[in-house]
């Protein structure tokens, strides 16, 4: 059975998460005020952090202030794709933007509310995002525990290879074929609105988004 953390007194927020994707040796990131977080070996990795297409659920270890609540990996907001609110703590979690960018709030036992948006408020902003290689970037804010530094250049926290989006494989599902002609096409019309995974897949001259200078690369994968 998964941890029950207790939010506050009202109620507690169980995650879901399946084995982590973090990279077994990239997975640490520095909070300035209380140490090294580990964001893939809680309970033995079977209940740390797995980076989906649009949420983070999980927990991050930290031996200082123990667990930390990423999300529970089944947002209620409705939405499609679905997205955790951020209203109040029934449906928090930590959302991943097309573009990599996170955004949301993920809970600490012991500490409070971690704001996965903080980077983009410093100057300069540092927004927390995750790039297509499959590492981490920019910082996250708590209030008691200041800065979590995720973009530190030899200790960072990075998804397994077998993870990472790969070039052209649209539809993630580990072939590179026809089936991803029409996402591609379709994405392209409409100048973005998938995934993240779907939006470095496609985006072949790694330069933002899916367009036509992305298209005779599609094509070579393709074919090759």
């Amino acid at each position: 059975m998964k941890p029950c953390i207790l939010i506050g007194v009202t109620f507690c927020a169980v995650a879901v998460a399946d084995d982590s994707n973090i990279d077994i040796a990239d997975k640490f990131a520095w909070a300035e005020n209380v140490g090294w977080t580990n964001w893939r070996d809680a309970g033995d990795a079977a209940q740390g952090v797995v980076i989906g297409p649009n949420v983070l659920s999980g927990f991050i270890w930290a031996e200082n202030i123990g667990h930390v609540n990423v999300g529970d990996g089944a947002p209620d907001d409705g939405a499609d794709p679905a997205r955790y609110d951020n209203m109040d703590g029934s449906d928090f979690g930590v959302n991943v933007d097309p573009d990599g960018t996170l955004h949301g709030f993920a809970w600490a036992e012991n500490v409070g509310w971690i704001n996965f948006d903080g980077g983009a408020l410093a100057d300069p902003a540092q927004p927390a995002r995750i790039g297509c290689t499959g590492r981490l970037h920019g910082y996250a804010w708590g209030e008691n525990i200041g800065w979590i530094n995720l973009d530190d250049e030899t200790r960072f926290v990075a998804m397994d290879d077998s993870a990472v989006p790969q070039d052209c494989d649209v539809n993630d599902d580990g072939d590179i074929d026809g089936v991803d002609v029409q996402l591609f096409v379709d994405l392209l019309i409409s100048g973005g609105g998938g995934d993240w995974r779907q939006t470095c897949a496609g985006d072949l001259d790694a330069d933002g988004g899916i367009d036509l200078d992305d298209v005779a690369a599609f094509v070579a994968c393709l074919l090759e």
